[in-house]
């Protein structure tokens, strides 16, 4: 699945649960495991790190550490593809102020440009712990099944407890506009269970091709803006890891002005979030 693990790191008061949780992942995903932080590292930081690393059991010679300068979110994207990191793990705060909203944190410039799948740690705690409650957004039009059969791999290898998988009825409203023009209520109420049913049947198709021993699954259905409802969800069910694929295209300032779903995830994170670029 994912190969080579990148961890953006930061001496933060976060540092050891970040690591922590990437080194999980390491051995979970059987990956290789790359630091990097940019910046001047002084002797006692390297020793820091290297001891984080063999307090997480593992092989520190499997580490490759990388320390470079420059700014911060360009270097860290540029390793990225120097290195072919396919995973790249970092902190982000679960709500961020209207400056950085609009001028972009280091974690926002991450997610709209990272060109691998990106894992962004809301409250990451040592020791670190399995995601037990995952939410999918099954919500990506062509993509919508290689995002689930993806979050399915993810919630099997966790062992999770409860994988939901969210559905946003497009032109929900429309489609029900349009039968209410010659329906009485009984008759829109069948619309609206037979436009929910076909949702829910599309999810079932996908899910009847991929091995799901084990798990247990909640499909759900909802219309509005898909951005709002899924946030709502993910923080009703109490998730800790929300999976998306990734946008179609990369996201700009046009898309914080006009938000694409995507950036209103970001703007107030439910939990913690897998963008998923595989």
């Amino acid at each position: 699945m994912y190969k080579k693990i990148g961890v953006a790191v930061a001496f933060s008061p976060r540092c050891e649960a970040i690591i922590g949780e990437a080194a999980r992942l390491q051995k979970l995903f059987g990956a290789e495991l790359v630091l990097i932080h940019v910046g001047e590292v002084k002797p006692d930081e390297k020793a820091y790190l290297e001891e984080i690393v063999k307090s997480a059991d593992v092989n520190i010679d499997q580490v490759k550490f990388i320390w470079e300068n420059g700014n911060a979110a360009k270097k860290i994207l540029y390793i990225g593809n120097r290195e072919k990191i396919d995973l790249l793990v970092a902190g982000a705060l679960q709500r961020e102020s209207m400056v950085k909203f609009y001028f972009g944190s280091i974690a926002r410039k991450l997610i709209r440009k990272s060109n691998c799948s990106i894992l962004m740690l809301i409250n990451p705690s040592v020791p670190s712990k399995p995601f037990k409650r995952i939410v999918i957004n099954g919500t990506e039009g062509i993509n919508n099944k290689q995002i689930i059969i993806q979050g399915i791999k993810i919630a099997k290898l966790e062992h999770a407890r409860q994988v939901h998988i969210f559905k946003r009825i497009k032109l929900f409203g429309l489609s029900m506009a349009l039968a209410g023009e010659e329906e009485n209520e009984h008759q829109q109420e069948e619309t609206r269970r037979e436009i929910v049913g076909q949702e829910i049947e599309e999810i079932n198709r996908i899910l009847g091709e991929i091995d799901t021993k084990g798990l247990k699954i909640n499909v759900k259905v909802a219309s509005g803006k898909s951005g709002f409802e899924l946030r709502k969800f993910t923080e009703r069910v109490k998730a800790d890891l929300l999976i998306v694929s990734s946008p179609g295209h990369k996201l700009n300032i046009f898309d914080r002005l006009f938000p694409h779903d995507m950036e209103l995830i970001m703007e107030d994170l439910p939990s913690n979030l897998l963008i998923d670029k595989s």
